[in-house]
């Protein structure tokens, strides 16, 4: 790995700074309190590996969205084709499905909230307390579906006090944004926080047929809470949250074309991308006018949580919420300037009720908690596969395949956990939880046919309705509904021994677990016949559950007065059953991998040098591979698992200068690499580095600041998604990453 010279040259510039300073008194490293078991702890006391941000260093690292944070978490990759749709991924264990009939791998939660789904959960990072991103199995401490990890994103709460702030931005490619933030208390023991901000700017990817770029921003977020506290033993919140977004999002890229297209722009000078079919399916075909953002989305969250001291040892909490959104997309999957196939528009309604009850408590040698909890989600999708001509061979004449999915999900849990300090130095925490979860699907797949008929101009056959038949040769038309359950009992056992106040050493074993689920698109005949596409209304075929079993050992440090920060963690991951979408015969479809495995080594280091200047460091080592996968007729066996970098890693610099009137210069910078790693069990990209810097001035008040910012500064260009689709058409589409990007921001406080 060689990273560019610029790192020492950042970090020399920062250190002459301050070494005029370095005789004073050296302060220690900010303590980062998390949650992660379920109570208020330092991270450094939590015998799992984390990586929590507090809110301070959110906006350092510059990211307004949850994609910036993969450069400073050892082990996690981000993909997605915008900010407000994206799929992380954490030591290889991610699913980019959007299907009804599945869930997510990695568990993402905002204020102990479950939010079900990538396409509501990822959203901006808008007044945000802390980010933890724990590693691993976490269903135990977090909930269902957290096989690979858990993000949990805590939200700053009302305080008895009146605080306001403005801030105020502007950027490349036209970027605006306007954030506001009021709290106050309304009578003595009734608080409320409400916060607002608006994000636009112009996409960066031109579309060379019809001029619409793509990758643009247009979204509102905001969010009111209130805070009662009822008694000295009581507490009730009551909050809401609200997302308006209406995005064209990143164009996928032909980037082994089998067909004869425009020649793709590789240069970032000059991005262009050759896609003309970002029509929704009922314009002509090969209009390449969209009616439609291909990704707009309305969220609505409510909550209501309580706490409840019975004894001064004591807590039993209750949180109920209610999430409701509703999102519209579209995406041309060939990345051609031809209306070919498979392209998708789809809309989507969601709506989830939670309920958990947790009652937790201290005694001597003890911390504990139990709880039991209840998810109802209803998941209703309409989506169009679109066929049709191309090169005019067909006479224009196209036809879709148009489905409704409806899913009805019923989860299930108790659970507890329990650490007991056996000795002055040595703990033991187990913990366990049993899930249930029973889904029902429901699929109804019409043909639309608009008289499409066989052509040969280019060798292919097209499939009439009539040859759009299952593997009973029944015709389309089709309507299909089933229901499975499934069940799992995932405990956790843990040990740490402290060496002393400084060193923690632990090790533990989990079992992690994630639903079954159900394939939701059309499915391809395993056995076609001699058209040239055949698809099976398989859309009820189940999937079974994926589950992992973890080991890892650790140690989490700091010397130096609390000056050095030195954590690592080794771990080994067998996974069963891993769920991962494939392309079988020109159609998505969900499948069980069979086995695979990830073994891997992470690290975190923060070395304060000065009061003035603070070095960090991180990296993770990843060998990944699936054990046994066969997919289309091929052994994947021995492949890497999608986005597990070998190895991946960042280094830089937080550094200040402070004048005599109290102001304070402060600089950030980052330089974040990763190594070539699969997008697909097809498909790698090479190494890449990203350089990230921000240069704020703060006034001697506090009450404002003023601050550069730039990302992706070197306008590394890589790819962040891929779509293959060589099995009929002879092509792969991909989606880039964003250029650089800067700006400038305002921030007042009152």
């Amino acid at each position: 790995m060689t990273l560019p010279t610029r790192t020492g040259i950042a970090v020399a510039l920062l250190s002459t700074a301050s070494v005029s300073l370095a005789t004073q008194a050296q302060p220690m490293l900010e303590e980062v309190i998390v949650s992660a078991q379920k109570r208020d702890q330092s991270a450094q006391d939590v015998p799992i590996a984390l990586s929590a941000f507090t809110a301070d260093a959110i906006e350092q690292i510059g990211s307004p969205d949850f994609e910036g944070l993969q450069f400073f978490t050892p082990g996690l990759s981000v993909s997605g084709a915008s900010g407000a749709f994206v799929s992380p991924y954490i030591r290889g264990i991610g699913t980019n499905q959007t299907s009804v009939g599945t869930d997510p791998s990695i568990g993402v939660y905002q204020d102990g909230i479950y939010l079900a789904r990538k396409s509501g959960a990822l959203s901006d990072l808008l007044d945000v307390q802390r980010v933890e991103i724990l590693k691993g199995p976490q269903g135990t401490l977090f909930g269902r579906n957290a096989v690979g990890g858990a993000i949990s994103i805590t939200t700053a709460r009302p305080v008895d006090a009146v605080e306001a702030e403005v801030g105020l931005g502007l950027g490349n490619y036209g970027a605006q944004m306007a954030r506001g933030m009021l709290n106050a208390p309304i009578t003595d023991n009734v608080y409320v926080r409400a916060t607002l901000q608006t994000r636009q700017r112009d996409g960066w990817q031109e579309n060379v047929i019809n001029g619409i770029d793509g990758d643009n921003r247009d979204r509102t977020t905001g969010r009111v809470k209130l805070l009662w506290d009822a008694s000295e033993t009581v507490a009730v919140e009551v909050g809401g949250q609200w997302n308006e977004t209406d995005e064209i999002a990143r164009f996928g890229e032909s980037i082994d074309a089998g067909l004869p297209v425009s020649e793709l722009t590789r240069d970032r000078s000059d991005r262009k991308a050759v896609n003309g079919n970002i029509n929704v399916l009922g314009d002509p075909a090969g209009s390449a006018e969209p009616t439609l953002p291909l990704f707009d989305r309305s969220m609505e969250l409510y909550w209501l949580s309580a706490t409840w001291d019975l004894t001064p040892s004591l807590t039993l909490t209750s949180l109920s919420s209610y999430l409701e959104y509703e999102t519209s997309a579209a995406r041309d999957y060939d990345g051609t300037e031809f209306y070919i196939g498979n392209n998708l528009y789809n809309t989507a309604m969601n709506k989830t009720l939670s309920q958990e009850f947790r009652l937790s408590g201290t005694h001597e040698t003890l911390d504990w908690f139990i709880g039991a909890s209840y998810l109802q989600e209803s998941y209703d999708m309409d989506f169009a596969i679109g066929f049709a001509d191309f090169l005019g061979l067909n006479g224009g004449l196209p036809f879709e395949e148009d489905s409704a999915v409806a899913s009805d999900t019923d989860s299930y849990a108790v659970y507890g956990d329990a650490t007991w300090r056996f000795t002055e130095r040595w703990s033991l925490t187990f913990g366990a939880r049993y899930s249930y979860d029973d889904k029902t699907i429901g699929y109804n797949t019409p043909l639309h046919d608009n008289g499409a008929a066989g052509l040969n101009g280019l060798g292919l056959v097209l499939a009439s309705s009539a040859q759009f038949v299952n593997a009973q040769g029944v015709p389309d038309p089709a309507a299909a509904e089933r229901s499975e359950s499934w069940s799992d009992f995932s405990p956790r056992v843990v040990v740490d021994y402290r060496v002393n106040d400084d060193v923690m050493l632990y090790a533990g074993v989990t079992r992690g677990y994630k639903s079954g689920g159900f394939n939701t698109y059309p499915t391809a005949d395993q056995t076609p016949g001699p058209t040239f596409l055949q698809v099976v209304p398989e859309a009820t075929r189940p999937v079974d559950p994926e589950t992992t079993l973890n080991y890892e050992a650790g140690i989490k440090s700091q010397f130096l007065n609390d000056r050095l920060l030195l954590n690592a963690s080794v771990y080994a991951v067998d996974y069963e059953d891993l769920q991962v979408q494939v392309i079988e015969n020109q159609v998505v479809a969900l499948a069980n991998a069979g086995e695979a495995s990830s073994n891997g080594l992470e690290f975190e280091m923060k070395f304060r040098l000065s009061q003035y200047l603070t070095l960090f460091a991180n990296g993770a080592w990843m060998d990944t591979e699936y054990d046994r996968f066969f997919r289309s007729g091929v052994d994947y066996s021995g492949t890497p698992l999608r986005f597990s970098p070998d190895f991946s890693g960042t280094l830089g610099a937080d550094g200040a200068v402070q004048f005599a009137d109290g102001s304070e210069l402060r600089g950030f910078i980052s330089i974040g690499y990763k190594d070539e790693h699969n997008l697909d069990e097809n498909f790698a990209i090479d190494s890449y580095t990203v350089v990230n810097a921000r240069l704020t001035y703060r006034s001697a008040s506090d009450a404002w600041q003023v601050a550069l910012f730039g990302t992706n500064l070197g306008d590394e260009d890589f790819l962040v998604d891929y779509t293959e689709q060589t099995s009929a058409f002879g092509f792969t589409s991909a989606i880039r990453n964003e250029p650089r990007m800067y700006g400038a921001e305002l921030t007042y406080r009152f």
